[in-house]
Parts: structure tokens; sequence; C-alpha cells
């Protein structure tokens, strides 16, 4: 809402859309950046230390194979390899956003005719 007129802003949904693409798209990227294998080892220690020890569970091992290893090198990437469902998420939410815009300018364009 706008301070001084009082104006509520609406979002068209398409837009937060593209804006929950781009996040999500920086998030992979910033899961690559840091590396997901040491992220992830991370937190696992950190539930396994919260939770799995004191209640005395004993999980067995589990390793990403096959068709797994090959989606989770895709989307976080590995240290020779760009993490490309990071990247096709951002581009997804460029395009969705610039679509957003569209939308947004024909909206406020009828309004500024009918008024």
């Amino acid at each position: 809402m706008c301070p001084t007129c009082g104006h509520v802003i609406r979002i068209p949904g398409i837009v937060k859309l593209a804006l929950t693409l781009l996040a999500l798209g920086f998030a992979i990227a910033l899961v690559w950046a840091i590396g997901a294998d040491a992220l992830f080892a991370s937190l696992w220690g950190i539930l396994n230390g919260i939770i799995v020890q004191p209640l005395g569970l004993q999980p067995p091992p589990f390793e990403l194979t096959g068709t797994l290893k090959q989606m989770y090198d895709f989307i976080f990437g590995t240290t020779t390899e760009l993490p490309w469902g990071g990247i096709l998420l951002i581009l997804a939410g460029l395009v969705v956003g610039g679509i957003g815009g569209a939308v947004v300018l024909r909206a406020e364009s009828r309004r500024v005719q009918s008024a």
C-alpha cells in the first residue's frame, strides 16, 4: 500500500511465479557455489546429531546412484559442471517475468483507456 495515496499495489500471479523461479534458481546457484556435497553432508551431520543418535536410530547408508545421481548433478552441478537445473530455473524466471511484465502493461493500458 502506498503511504501517501493509499493505493493498493496488486502483483499478478505470473509475476509471483517468476519471482519464485528466480529465487529457486539463485538458491541452487548459491548451493553450487558453496559446494552441494559439503553442504548436504554438514546438514546430515546436524540432523544425525540432533535426531538420529539421541533416538537411537540406525538408518542404512544412503547413496545416490544411477538416474538420481545424474539428476542431482544436473540440478546442483559438480566441481567441473555448472548447475544447469539452477540456470534453467533462472532463465525460466526471466521469461515468465517478461510475460508478467507484458500482462501488467496491458492491464495498465486498458485501465488508462477506460478512465
